[in-house]
């Protein structure tokens, strides 16, 4: 079975548009949330733009992504506490993968959700793999519209983030990307498991 993100790494990898997002997404990152020693789950870590800046303060960063190209990028940053998978987030795959016998402080994904092709299914699934006071946090493009196929809406995920009992939840898009679509502003979404 062939993944569609695999075409699309070597140029992810070199793409200053990425870096700009993490770079942005990790600015934000770091103004709500201490993360200093945590254990970090990295969801959808693509060619490991976010993973490598989180990497010099935490303790310990398991990057998770279905593109085996993806991955190839992110081991070539030969970061030592990065543990990278490159399979589907599972149940199978958590119970197999000794990576996920202990919980994690925080859990980031980074331009994922919304490719996701069931949301509230996997934040179920990801909210399982937190510490009791764990931290996800969400970064994907803010759309308007909740049929759309380029982004979520602030509604679609704090009804997402309700239905699987996040508290304090914070919803918010602090940074707009220019592209050749124009500006368009990501939402950012941060929840706690009580």
């Amino acid at each position: 079975m062939t993944n569609e993100w695999d075409d699309y790494a070597g140029g992810w990898n070199v793409d200053k548009t990425v870096e700009e997002y993490a770079d942005k997404a990790y600015s934000e990152l770091v103004k709500n949330c201490d993360i200093e020693g945590l254990t970090v789950l990295d969801f959808g870590c693509g060619t490991g733009s976010l993973t490598q800046l989180i990497s010099p303060a935490v303790k310990s960063i398991i990057a998770i992504d279905s593109s085996p190209e993806m991955i190839k990028y992110l081991d070539m940053k030969t970061l030592d506490n990065v543990t990278s998978i490159s399979e589907y987030l599972s149940n199978e795959l958590i119970v197999k993968r000794p990576e996920f016998e202990s919980k994690f402080d925080l859990i980031v994904a980074s331009s994922v959700c919304s490719f996701l092709p069931d949301y509230e299914a996997t934040l179920s699934l990801l909210k399982s793999l937190l510490k009791e006071g764990g931290v996800f946090i969400q970064w994907d493009w803010l759309s308007n519209d909740d049929s759309s196929d380029m982004g979520l809406t602030e509604k679609r995920v704090k009804e997402a983030f309700e239905s699987n009992c996040f508290v304090g939840t914070k919803i918010s898009s602090p940074f707009i990307m220019n592209s050749s679509k124009g500006n368009m502003p990501v939402l950012m979404a941060i929840g706690k498991n009580a």
